[in-house]
């Protein structure tokens, strides 16, 4: 997923992009403060994700009996920065813009980043359904007992050669 993330993490202005789960646990984290410094801010990351997660749940949570859907992007502006959160099959797409940057300027390469992701998947499973096809699997360590035309099976014929091979006796 890095090559998914690192395009919308060199955009200027955002501070770092990071997929997080469901759940709040970072997938992939990309951006100038993705890389862990000696102080140990790595934690910030991991409370961001689940602060993000956790936070689109509530919207969708809060706007549920308004009878709307859920939330595609949301926007959270801040005194340093702005929050930008896409939701994502299966998946929440963060990203930290810096004081002066535009959100809006993200909605494209955020919905493409979310479109690559889907490519790369789709692909994943158009590969594992190929391999399930029992031609395309690799012949196991033994020889099938069924087969014979293994070389390794030896077949002995017990009749002798003076009977008839119409009997009906094989």
């Amino acid at each position: 997923m890095i090559e998914v993330l690192d395009p919308l993490s060199k955009i200027p202005g955002v501070r770092l992009a990071v997929l997080v789960a469901p759940d709040g646990v970072p997938v992939c984290v990309r951006g100038k403060h993705a890389e862990e410094p000696q102080d140990g801010t790595r934690e910030d990351i991991d409370s961001l994700a689940a602060l993000a997660t956790g936070w689109h749940c509530e919207l969708a949570r809060a706007v549920a009996p308004l009878s709307w859907n859920m939330p595609q992007r949301v926007v959270l502006r801040a005194a340093r920065g702005t929050l930008v959160m896409l939701a994502v099959p299966g998946a929440v797409l963060v990203a930290i813009c810096d004081r002066g940057a535009s959100p809006d300027e993200l909605r494209l390469p955020m919905e493409a980043a979310v479109a690559r992701m889907q490519r790369i998947l789709r692909g994943m499973g158009e590969r594992g359904a190929s391999s399930s096809d029992p031609q395309s699997l690799p012949g196991g360590a033994l020889p099938s007992r069924a087969s014979d035309q293994d070389p390794g099976l030896i077949h002995v014929d017990n009749r002798s050669s003076d009977s008839p091979s119409g009997s009906g006796q094989d």
